[in-house]
């Protein structure tokens, strides 16, 4: 006879505690992030550029920038500030603000997008913009900063 012949046959307990639905066990062998935007955190220390999460115009600050577009042609000098998207983790999008300054090619109305020698930027990534701006009739106006 065994060590373990009387409890070999004998019946598994039943738990006293109700068991837990298939979504909360689920929630137990999910990722955990201990130290919420940490790895954002280091994301931006690994570039040589600090990396910083978009951030987001205010009405009246679209308005203007929009004010702008429209009064803009292809040959005007501008210094365009733009945000340039490195990431996105979950709700953040992270990247480095780039300000250029050169001749505008196009404004692509189409495309909502500004075009400069060798660079496509879509209006919605345009933070800021400075020149000297002209009408359709070449007749030099404001210069908007």
């Amino acid at each position: 006879m065994g060590k373990y012949d009387d409890i070999l046959h004998m019946e598994r307990p039943a738990s006293k505690h109700p068991k837990m639905d298939l979504t909360n066990r689920a929630k137990l062998f999910s990722p955990f992030s201990a130290l919420r935007g940490f790895d954002i955190a280091v994301l931006t220390m690994q570039k040589e550029n600090a990396l910083v999460e978009r951030a987001w115009l205010s009405e009246d600050m679209r308005e203007v920038l929009e004010r702008k577009l429209r009064q803009i042609s292809a040959g005007d000098r501008v210094t365009v500030t733009y945000f340039c998207l490195r990431k996105a983790i979950g709700d953040y999008e992270i990247g480095e603000y780039v300000t250029e300054t050169d001749v505008v090619e196009e404004v692509d109305e189409l495309a909502q997008a500004l075009v400069l020698p060798g660079t496509f930027i879509p209006f919605t990534d345009i933070y800021d913009l400075q020149g000297d701006f002209s009408h359709a009739d070449g007749e030099h106006t404001e210069t908007v900063c």
